[in-house]
């Protein structure tokens, strides 16, 4: 079994940048889509149960599939979203997986209105099955300026649709203690855990919350829905596994959706500070894929279609998030009587925490523009800036006076570029032509453009090979104003945003040994600390500091693990803030 899945990510590894048939078909051998081995299945702990709008829920995800599909690194990208009781997503993110799973934080959007929630999480193999199968557990989100959210009887999130499991929960294998019972407001306090020898142990490690009695339901892990055996398992594969990176596909349709547009070429640009240029051709379906760097946050995309006969297509993108939801709980807006104090503090604190939010020690910086910046084909063998040369119309008249390297062919009655050097297979390949880093299929839309408009002109007379493409040459123009010369997005061609990977700050949570210029300044942390990465061994022992904050009342630390068997580990201990 370990050979065979080896051999299958190697040839999805292959697919991801070529036409995907024999990939398609060997994974879509039945007995292996029907095997217990492909499925996989994440368990998720969250900080807290009950939030206001505008906080960040933070994470950790353990991955318990099977141990030789986590070796493989079947799937590299986690989908986390908030959804609500009617499956509408409130924020979304993506996040890169290891073996051992993945942390990190979602933000719950400011106008989010409150009510009772869901986070879900998954893998774009995970969508082959039926939602059921993907992560679900419940959360609840206050939002002071809409807060409609009542008091009543005792609510336990459970119904037709939702069962959770106990039997799961292994309690008090993990050893737990504060070195003080009581502390005073801002006061630093130990956490000290430990392992017994001889008890269950999570080998991809354990994370550790602080916060208020009451903000975690250390009852509810997951919500498990009911098996639809009739859907149990594909019976063909829609949606390969993310094993190299984020991943972009769609479908190139024509004749208004009926008819796929096949084996033709598509090139996409990764617009931004750091552009990127990808080839691949499209396989016998209509289908595209392509596998994308490592980005964070919103970034635009550009895709253009070669097709031989210039036909009008039409460029579909899938949806990165799933589309498929369980039916869940219309349950009412009510939380017990006892947990009403709570709800008032935690929408207090959040609003006292965002005026007063200092920005964090250690952020991950945002990308900026590289004065450096290296292409993706390196170094250029020529460049040839326009203000250098006498002014000339247009760039028709500039490439034939000024670069002899770059000649004009005719083929169909329109022109296209060829290169001349050293390399014989130059004559047998087309240049790739990009303006401001945007592939160009039909030269001519830029050949009447003045030369005043553009900065420079990179050569490479080499032939190059992007992904399974071969281009006689790489001929990059770049406008003075990155605008592409004001020329308009061609035919078959598509502009949009794509959600990359969620942005990520450095927690640091306050520590007053050191931040002696915060003591004016109001401490109410909902979440006093947290670490979702502690990585300790049968019989070990670890600490960790944290301070206090102006909040008093009664805290719970809740430490969790997962053992190989997907047994869920916990351990707690209390004390008191006056």
């Amino acid at each position: 079994m370990r050979k065979i899945i080896l051999y299958i990510t190697a040839v999805i590894l292959v697919s991801q940048t070529q036409v995907r048939t024999n990939a398609q078909s060997l994974i879509n051998d039945p007995v292996l889509l029907k095997s217990p081995v492909f499925k996989e299945n994440f368990q998720l702990f969250t900080d807290r149960n009950i939030y206001a709008a505008n906080e960040k829920i933070f994470f950790r995800a353990f991955n318990l599939s099977y141990p030789l599909l986590r070796a493989t690194n079947w799937s590299e990208i986690l989908y986390v979203e908030i959804i609500s009781q009617t499956n509408r997503s409130v924020a979304q993110g993506k996040y890169l997986l290891n073996k051992r799973g993945t942390w990190g934080y979602i933000e719950i959007p400011e106008t989010t209105p409150t009510g009772l929630y869901y986070i879900r999480a998954y893998t774009k193999w995970m969508r082959n099955f039926p939602p059921a199968k993907y992560f679900h557990s419940n959360i609840t989100i206050i939002n002071p300026n809409n807060n409609e959210l009542q008091t009543g009887n005792d609510l336990t999130v459970t119904n037709a649709y939702s069962l959770q499991d106990y039997s799961e929960i292994q309690r008090k294998t993990i050893r737990c203690n504060t070195d003080k019972k009581i502390y005073t407001k801002r006061e630093r306090a130990t956490i000290s855990i430990s392992l017994p020898e001889r008890n269950a142990f999570s080998p991809d490690g354990y994370c550790l919350t602080v916060v208020k009695t009451g903000a975690l339901d250390t009852n509810m892990y997951r919500i498990r829905f009911p098996a639809d055996k009739s859907a149990d398992h594909p019976e063909f594969v829609n949606y390969f596994p993310e094993t190299k990176e984020l991943s972009l596909s769609g479908r190139i349709v024509t004749d208004k959706g009926k008819t796929p547009v096949i084996y033709a070429r598509i090139h996409l640009a990764l617009l931004g500070n750091n552009p990127r240029y990808f080839g691949t051709l499209i396989d016998k379906d209509g289908r595209f894929r392509f596998s994308l760097p490592y980005h964070t946050g919103v970034q635009d995309v550009f895709i253009t279609v070669e097709t031989s006969d210039d036909l009008p297509v039409e460029i579909l993108i899938d949806n990165n998030f799933s589309t498929d939801f369980v039916q869940l709980s219309q349950l009412p807006s009510f939380l017990p009587p006892k947990q009403s104090e709570l709800i008032r503090e935690i929408m207090f604190n959040m609003q006292v925490e965002k005026i007063f939010k200092q920005p964090l020690a250690n952020t991950i910086p945002v990308e900026k523009e590289d004065s450096s910046f290296i292409d993706f084909f390196g170094s250029p063998l020529i460049t040839i800036k326009t203000n250098d040369y006498v002014k000339l119309p247009t760039l028709e008249e500039f490439f034939f006076e000024l670069i002899p390297t770059v000649i004009f062919k005719k083929e169909k009655g329109r022109r296209y570029f060829r290169l001349i050097g050293n390399h014989a297979d130059l004559a047998i390949y087309k240049p790739l032509v990009l303006l401001d880093h945007v592939p160009v299929i039909d030269v001519e839309t830029i050949l009447s453009l003045s030369p005043e408009t553009i900065d420079h002109i990179d050569i490479i007379n080499a032939t190059y090979i992007r992904g399974y493409i071969h281009f006689g040459g790489i001929i990059s123009i770049i406008s003075r104003e990155g605008d592409m010369a004001g020329i308009d997005i061609p035919r078959n061609s598509r502009l949009f945003n794509f959600k990359t990977f969620e942005p990520q700050q450095e927690i640091e949570f306050q520590d007053y040994s050191i931040n002696t210029n915060n003591k004016r300044i109001p401490d109410f942390r909902n979440c006093l600390f947290w670490t979702p990465n502690i990585k300790m061994d049968r019989g070990e022992k670890n600490s960790f500091d944290f301070y206090t904050s102006d909040n008093q009342g009664e805290y719970v630390v809740v430490v969790h693990g997962i053992t190989a068997n997907g047994e869920i580990l916990e351990g707690q201990c209390n004390f008191v803030v006056k």
